[in-house]
């Protein structure tokens, strides 16, 4: 069950309610200054590129899903694609959605479902032989 869910779906969950808890994106996740950098600039990894990261991650997983032997099928391709209709229709429709983080999600969530799709036509390439 929990294997035919996208796992971009997961992180859109976590983004919304992060949004509605008025969580600041550009918070420090990581405060990285007490480190000594060689150009000696303050870095910080904010929540907005956790998210980024995470997205990236999850891009990973879900290629691997896809490319891995096994019963990843039409279901799943399709939950990628409504899931990615998801993002575009919360891009297009809520105002805290209008930022070039969660554009970037969305672009890894349609990513990932072209992808899919991509990946299946070519097993099914290979387990047809046309002369």
């Amino acid at each position: 069950m929990f294997q035919s869910i996208s796992t971009y779906l997961w992180l859109l969950i976590i983004y919304v309610f992060a949004r509605y808890a008025v969580v600041d994106l550009d918070m420090p996740y990581f405060d990285m200054n007490h480190i000594v950098w060689a150009h000696n600039e303050l870095f910080y990894v904010s929540t907005k590129d956790m998210f980024i990261i995470t997205g990236i991650f999850l891009l990973f997983i879900e290629i691997y899903k896809a490319a891995a032997p096994g019963p990843y099928n039409l279901t799943e391709i399709i939950a990628s694609f409504l899931v990615s209709v998801a993002y575009l229709t919360i891009f297009l429709i809520w105002d805290k959605a209008h930022n070039v983080t969660f554009f970037i999600l969305m672009l890894m969530s349609f990513l990932d479902a072209i992808g899919g799709f991509i990946v299946a036509i070519n097993i099914a390439k290979k387990d047809i032989s046309i002369s």
